[in-house]
């Protein structure tokens, strides 16, 4: 990973600690949200932060900041996210909130048919943000929704650009700007 990744998650982690530090002087004004605040949840998906179609394992540090991988198949081949995700407990219980969330890892890949050798997954950052909904208390799992923007670098352009000019590839379709991301989380708490 790259020094602003790193930085990055230094700042959230720190963030995170002094975030847990407020909360345990807070535990008795929130109660009713810790009926919906999960710790650790597993979630089912499509999208980067699923690893593509795969699976994404989350662990909450506290009520709000929580940090996840994923990992799953990415059409041209096994793609990783990791990440950190801050969510926006809402003070009354609510079955809804919303999140932010950065991450490193593949978001974007490249596929032609017929020709394995030239499948290639890119990594870089992705910054994103999204909706968990459904949550109740009687209930073990919520759905999960975001849009994300991957910074790609141009590597990604030149690739594509070096199949056309240079092995005659058509591509269907182009890279979207931003990405998207549906998922079914358990709650594993």
């Amino acid at each position: 990973m790259n020094k602003n990744v790193m930085l990055m998650l230094g700042i959230l982690l720190s963030l995170s600690l002094s975030l847990k530090a407020q909360n345990l002087t807070l535990q008795n004004d929130t109660s009713e949200i810790d009926n919906l605040a999960e710790t650790m949840s597993l979630g089912l998906g499509l999208g980067q932060d699923y690893g593509g179609i795969g699976a994404n394992l989350l662990y909450y540090m506290n009520d709000n900041i929580g940090l996840f991988g994923g990992a799953g198949h990415a059409i041209a081949g096994f793609g990783y996210n990791v990440g950190v995700k801050a969510r926006f407990l809402p003070k009354k219980q609510s079955g809804t909130n919303f999140y932010l969330l950065g991450m490193y890892g593949y978001n974007a890949a490249v596929k032609v048919e017929g020709a394995d050798n030239f499948n290639k997954l890119f990594y870089g950052p992705t910054v994103g943000f999204g909706i968990d909904t459904g949550k109740h208390p009687f209930k073990s799992g919520y759905w999960s929704f975001a849009l994300m923007v991957p910074f790609r670098k141009a590597e990604v352009d030149d690739y594509i650009d070096m199949l056309e000019d240079d092995y005659g590839v058509e591509f269907d379709q182009k890279m979207l700007p931003i990405t998207f991301s549906v998922g079914y989380r358990f709650a594993l708490d």
